[in-house]
């Protein structure tokens, strides 16, 4: 069933992990939305879920973490990109776990991928309407800075969405949802911190002045989102789901127990607030493309 909100779901490596948790719950309770927003690797898991293939994402999560062409310094030393551009997102979907292209393109949901125009600093929110076609678009949300290589669509340069708009729940508001469903990656005390590797951004993309600035202004930009979540879950416009103590995990994590276990954490912290969820649905009402 679809409903006149938007779902929103934040990036963070294999934190993301926790992400496919809830939405495999969503998949399990026929729960879609109007639109979705995802960063970084909340982009990458939302494709499984709004092709309605429950439990694909965590599989591919934790299937391939011993393979140097998935997330490896080999990776990183041969393509430019930790996690491995080719074998993750085409090798993977294509050969390995089948991904159901036409019933992404059957799901109604207005899908957009958030990523930061390196020149301009700025996120732009690119939709996806076929991922046979729009794959790197997603590539491109999940492109980390440092680890990445900066990736080109259509004569503009992008790299992970997170810099510029890690939360993107002031788009989805701007686009007419009033009531939101946001999945976070970090508990609910987590404020983040300047970024600490300043230095090197400055070194690697002296070019592109405005995307230092977004970099340097991120905590700033992240914690009032914070705060702008914080009152409106208070109003009842939102249900944030998120993880209820610090995740220990890495961005890189390799430990499959560790994330099979923040997968469930997921699962079970949406279920736990089912009630709040069908009550912010049932506000927002019903939905149809038509």
């Amino acid at each position: 069933m679809y409903y006149n909100a938007g779902l929103v779901l934040e990036g963070g490596g294999m934190r993301g992990a926790y992400t496919t948790g809830v939405l495999d719950f969503l998949n399990d309770n026929d729960i879609y939305f109007k639109d979705c927003y995802g960063v970084s690797a909340g982009s990458g898991h939302a494709c499984s879920y709004l092709s309605g293939q429950r439990g694909r994402a965590i599989k591919v999560n934790t299937d391939f973490l011993n393979d140097k062409r998935y997330c490896s310094l080999y990776s990183l030393r041969k393509t430019g990109n930790m996690f491995g551009v080719e074998f993750v997102y085409y090798t993977i979907p294509q050969k390995l776990n089948l991904y159901n292209y036409d019933a992404f393109c059957q799901c109604k949901t207005n899908f957009y991928a958030v990523v930061t125009n390196v020149e301009t600093g700025k996120a732009e929110y690119l939709p996806i309407k076929d991922l046979r076609e729009d794959m790197n678009i997603i590539v491109a949300s999940s492109s980390l800075p440092l680890i990445s290589q900066i990736q080109e669509i259509n004569g503009k340069k992008y790299l992970d969405g997170g810099i510029a708009d890690s939360i993107p729940i002031r788009q989805s508001i701007k686009n007419g949802n009033s009531k939101n469903l946001i999945v976070l990656t970090r508990h609910r005390e987590y404020r983040k911190k300047p970024a600490s590797l300043i230095g090197a951004m400055k070194l690697k993309y002296k070019k592109y002045p405005f995307f230092i600035e977004a970099n340097a202004n991120r905590h700033n930009m992240y914690n009032s989102t914070l705060e702008l979540i914080e009152r409106e879950e208070k109003n009842g416009n939102i249900v944030a789901v998120r993880p209820k103590k610090p995740v220990e995990i890495s961005r890189f994590e390799k430990n499959r127990d560790k994330l099979l276990q923040l997968h469930e954490d997921g699962y079970n912290d949406a279920m736990e607030k089912k009630d709040e969820i069908f009550a912010l649905l049932n506000a927002a009402g019903q939905w149809s493309a038509e």
